[in-house]
Parts: C-alpha cells; sequence; structure tokens
C-alpha cells in the first residue's frame, strides 16, 4: 500500500508527460497563448454530468473564448484546437468552500483541480481582489474568488449589528454574509435578515445551538457548527463542562456555561470549537458527537431539510486525529513536504500539518469516544444527505493558527471521506461543484459543464463515478477556456505576494522614536501598473514636520498636511511594476523611529 500511495503522490510531483501529445503541447503554453485561441475542443471524452444524468460516452465540448459553446457530436469549426481527451473524463472544476487564501496557495490549488473558492480571510481585502483580478485576467495561478469582506462577530446590541451589516452590504458588497461565534440570536437574526434583504445567504461558525441558528435564519453551518450542541440528551450536555481539555500552555480560557445564551460566552470557546488545535487542543467537541442521540439528530436533520439549511463538509479537518485514512494521509503528507518542488510552503504550515501530538495526550477511552464521534457524524453525513440535504466541501485551508490543510490535497481527501461516510461518489462531486455554485446563486455559470457556461473544468484519466480516487489523476486544468499549467514547480511565485503585517520598530532614541507615528490607512492602496506620477495621502498619527514617507526603500519629499495625514508623489518609475510596495513613515534624525507598515499594490493593468 506505501509503494502505491508514493507513486500516486509522485505523479503529483512531476509534469505529466505521459499525456497525448496534443494534451502535454497545450499544457506547455504561455496563458495568453492559449487564450489567444478562438476555439477550443475536448474531443472524445466522456462528461460527468453533475446534476445525475447519465454520462454520454464520446462527447464533444466546443468552447469559444471563455464559454462552452455546445456539448455532442458536433464536430465544431475547421481551424479550431482540438485536444484529444479520447478514454477520458470531463468534469466541473471543483470549489473549495472555506478557503484563507495565502499567497503560495495557487499552483496547488489548480494543481488539484480547485477552480473557484469562497475565501473567508487570508492577505488584507485590497491584495484579495488584486489577487482576484489577476486569475480572471490570466494573469495570476488561482481560484475564482467569492469574497466574505468581513466577519459579524461581537456586538453590544441587535441593532449595531444590524447597522453593520447594513454598512458592509452598501459598502464592501459581499458575495456572501459570515456570522461568527460572538453573535447571540437574536443578533443574528438581525444580520441575517439584512443578508437576505440583499440576496445573499448567510452562514455561521456559530457560538450557538444549530437550532437556535437555524431559528434566527441561518442558511448554513460552517464546519458543522452548532450540530454537537443540538444533538445531545440535558443529562450528557451536563457532563461536558467536567471533561479534560489539552491545553498546550499557548492560551488558557474559562469554559463557558452550557446553557441558553448569555453574555458570558462572547470571547470564550464553546462545545462547539473547531478552531485553536495549536493553541488550546479541546477534543471535547469530537466526544460530544460520540454521545449523540440519533432521535435528536434526526429531529435536527428533518428541520434542516425543511428550512434548506446546508452544512458546510469539514470531516478532513475537524475529525482529523480519529480518521480511518489517518496513516494513509500521513504518509502522503510527509512525502509531499519533502518534495523539492514544494520548498515554498512556510516552515509553520509543515509544522502544523504533520502535528498530531494531541493524540499522545489523550487516553484510550478519550480517542474511543472522538472515534465513536465520527463514527456518528458519518452516520448523520449520510443521513442528511440520503434525506435531501446540501453538503459543500469545505476544509478550511489553510487558516494561520491552527493550519493544517494543504490547499487542494483538503478538497479531494474531503471528498473521498464523504464517500467513506457512505455518499455515492457523485454525491460527494456535487459537494464541491453543483451546491457550492447554487449556493453563491452562480450556477448560471459554473458548477457544472453545460452549454452557456463558463468553461472551468477538469479532464481525469479515471472514472470518478467508479473510484473517487480519479481527482488524484487530475490531466487538465481549463479555467476560463484557459488550460493552465500543472504540477509543483520550486521556482513557483505569486508576482503580488502577500503583504506581511508590519510591527512598529525603533532605529534611535529621543522624544520621536519613544512615541512613533501610526498609519492607519494609504491612499490610493491600489493602482494599475503603468500609471503616471500619483499623490500618495498617509492617515494615521501624529505626523510631524520630520514625517516621510518611505516608499520601498526610496524616502519621498513629503508635505505634512495635518497632525494626521502626510502627503507624498510617487514618481511613474518607482510602481511600474506589478507587486506589493512597503510604504512606511521614517523620522528624520534625531529620533529616526519608524512605523508599522501598510503596503500599497500594484495589480495588472
Amino acid at each position: 500500500m506505501n509503494v502505491s500511495l508514493a507513486k500516486r503522490v509522485n505523479r503529483l510531483f512531476i509534469f505529466k508527460r505521459a499525456l497525448p501529445v496534443t494534451l502535454a503541447a497545450l499544457i506547455a503554453l504561455p496563458l495568453a497563448e492559449v487564450n489567444a485561441q478562438q476555439v477550443t475542443i475536448l474531443r472524445g471524452g466522456t462528461l460527468i454530468d453533475v446534476t445525475g444524468s447519465s454520462p454520454p460516452a464520446q462527447t464533444n465540448v466546443v468552447i469559444e473564448g471563455n464559454r462552452i459553446v455546445s456539448i455532442g457530436a458536433d464536430a465544431g469549426p475547421s481551424g479550431a484546437k482540438v485536444i484529444d481527451v479520447a478514454g477520458k473524463y470531463i468534469v466541473p472544476g471543483l470549489w473549495d468552500k472555506h478557503l484563507h487564501y495565502k499567497d503560495w496557495f495557487g499552483e496547488m490549488l489548480i494543481t488539484n483541480g480547485v477552480t473557484s473558492a469562497f475565501v473567508q480571510s487570508g492577505g488584507g481585502q485590497t491584495w484579495l481582489h488584486a489577487q482576484n483580478e489577476g486569475v480572471h485576467k490570466g494573469k495570476i495561478l488561482g481560484p475564482r474568488m467569492f469574497f466574505r469582506e468581513r466577519s459579524f462577530d461581537v456586538f453590544d446590541s441587535v441593532s449595531e449589528a444590524r447597522e453593520a451589516a447594513k454598512k458592509a452590504i452598501t459598502e464592501l458588497k459581499p458575495s456572501f454574509i459570515k456570522a461568527y461565534t460572538g453573535l447571540t440570536p437574536e443578533q443574528l437574526k438581525a444580520v441575517a435578515e439584512e443578508g437576505h434583504r440583499a440576496g445573499l445567504h448567510v452562514e455561521g461558525h456559530l457560538g450557538i445551538s444549530a437550532i437556535d441558528a437555524i431559528n434566527a435564519g441561518i442558511d448554513g453551518l460552517t464546519h458543522a457548527s452548532g450540530i454537537a450542541l443540538s444533538v445531545l440528551r440535558k443529562e450528557d450536555l451536563e457532563r461536558v463542562p467536567d471533561m479534560r481539555v489539552i491545553d498546550t500552555g499557548r492560551r488558557r480560557v474559562i469554559w463557558p456555561e452550557i446553557d441558553t445564551w448569555d453574555e458570558s460566552k462572547v470571547g470564550s470557546p464553546n462545545p462547539d470549537l473547531t478552531e485553536y488545535w495549536l493553541f488550546l487542543e479541546d477534543p471535547r467537541r469530537l466526544m460530544m458527537f460520540g454521545m449523540m442521540d440519533r432521535e435528536l439528530a434526526q429531529e435536527l436533520i428533518d428541520l434542516m431539510i425543511r428550512e434548506d439549511v446546508f452544512i458546510e463538509s469539514c470531516l478532513v479537518y475537524v475529525f482529523r486525529h480519529v480518521l480511518d485514512r489517518l496513516d494513509e494521509y500521513r504518509m502522503e503528507d510527509h512525502l509531499l513536504l519533502n518534495d523539492p518542488q514544494l520548498a515554498y510552503i512556510p516552515e509553520r504550515i509543515r509544522v502544523n500539518v504533520l502535528d498530531y501530538t494531541l493524540l499522545d495526550k489523550m487516553t484510550d477511552d478519550e480517542i474511543a469516544l472522538m472515534t465513536k464521534g465520527y463514527r456518528n457524524f458519518q452516520w448523520f453525513t449520510k443521513t442528511f444527505v440520503d434525506a435531501g440535504g446540501k453538503l459543500l466541501v469545505g476544509p478550511d485551508t489553510t487558516s494561520l493558527n491552527h493550519a493544517t490543510m494543504l490547499p487542494g490535497i483538503a478538497t479531494r481527501r474531503e471528498m473521498q471521506l464523504l464517500v467513506d461516510a457512505g455518499l455515492t461518489p457523485l454525491q460527494a462531486i456535487q459537494a464541491a461543484t453543483i451546491w457550492p455554485a447554487k449556493t453563491l446563486g452562480k450556477f448560471d455559470d459554473l458548477g457544472s459543464v453545460e452549454e452557456g457556461k463558463l468553461a472551468d473544468l477538469l479532464v481525469l484519466a479515471r472514472n470518478p463515478l467508479d473510484d473517487i480516487t480519479a481527482f488524484q489523476d487530475i490531466e487538465m486544468v481549463m479555467q476560463d477556456g484557459r488550460v493552465l499549467r500543472t504540477g509543483y514547480h520550486h521556482n513557483y511565485a505569486n508576482p503580488i505576494p502577500w503583504p506581511p503585517g508590519g510591527q512598529i520598530e525603533y532605529d534611535g532614541f529621543g522624544p520621536v522614536s519613544e512615541i512613533p507615528a501610526i498609519i492607519s490607512s494609504i491612499s490610493p492602496a491600489i493602482v494599475a501598473e503603468g500609471g503616471g506620477d500619483l499623490t500618495l495621502s498617509v492617515r494615521g498619527g501624529p505626523f510631524l514636520s520630520t514625517s516621510t514617507i518611505e516608499f520601498g526603500d526610496v524616502r519621498l519629499e513629503t508635505e505634512l498636511v495635518s497632525a494626521d495625514e502626510v502627503r507624498a508623489t510617487i514618481p511613474a518609475r518607482l510602481a511600474q511594476n506589478v507587486g506589493s510596495y512597503p510604504v512606511t513613515i521614517v523620522h528624520r534624525p534625531p529620533g529616526a523611529g519608524k512605523t508599522n507598515t501598510k503596503y500599497f499594490i500594484v495589480k495588472f493593468r
């Protein structure tokens, strides 16, 4: 088994030399050159129809520009670029429903077939939007991104929560609404009402029960949060606070009262905790699933079906320590992280991915209860889907504080775990294609391979309806009508790097550096490449006559507008090229203090 797994992983490391000549040659072309082909025909493949129809064999898919114009026996126009996919299988591009995007993700996501994503966070929003524009223009390798823009967490009142939702919807124009653990049921109801009024779905990583959230108007349960609180008998729920917590010593918190909502829960972890594995290792949520009452669980499933509430499927993350495939995935992770072509994966991520020390701290009885929790949740998942419930694959890739999910790898693993839970391969594929697109209101363009839709698709060597591991053998990735380069490359680099957070630092001493200025914002924060001179406004303060704007390593002639604003002209030559440029305020001696750093982004035109 180990040798077989090593061979499968190795196929991901190398460029796909075994492809038919026409396909391999096309993948080798630069993006712009591929996009210049006005008509592309995928000839002779079997289309996997995720809407449930029987897949026709030897189908031709004709793509004009970035859209699919015909599917069937039509040979297409003469002069078109023909890609022979006979004996192969054509499926829609995959979605990652829960992505914390970083600048090194793109190659791994695309190589593993993820062409669209719900972006929960990552870098700053300005940087994320620059990334998304670059993807749409074919300049940056990565998924289509749809943003929450902000989350809704702790508020002092219902009216404050409502006004925050109104403001965010009007000013930020999010693709969906994300509620978080600090919301009371009443505040969640207000946020949900405003989201629905704007035509947006509302999902939540919640600190309340699923039943309370559904009654408040939630549309989806992120990380399946809230479910554990709704499927335990009262006597079992009362046992949970006394169960053991495994604390790493890096963060200590007080377990809240388990009762109706009260303000003591705000800012504290709750029994539905899905985060902080590296800060407070709390396996009690898994153990709660081990105490699941299936009668209560069935009642919750019935309620979710009636109210059309989806579950974000996150088995690969939430249950990572007790998966049946634990040894298989650990071995694959070791092989991946020892591949020199993936040397760009940050060290912190490597440490987290390989960290399974929680298991060394648990007793046999605790592990047994966690494992029973996994079995119960497998049952819950299958029962929910068989009843008509919607699952969306969302493995939480890869949140910085608990980064254990490798981009793209986690998505295909989640589909495999859904099949292990009893879903059909088609149901698992739908969870990563049709349901995310429909939930976001994008099914007219994405989520399936159909005439009139955007050409986001994959070509597989094997039939995924026979074996879901066919997604380990992706032979081609097309996004927006472009055939993208796949495989891992040690020199892969994002043209607009993720700006790290700047920290206050001191070069000297004296009254200026003891109380350095703070930058709160810069304007503009983003421009297109190839522009002319521009005026940069930096706000924050307190600024002095000695305050000087430093752009990259160049100090600019700076005008003191007020105690909270300085301005300078950035010469065109300094901002000609795409990238992320640090902006700080330094002070001329004496003192020479330096502020925090903001990043000025030059995007593709």
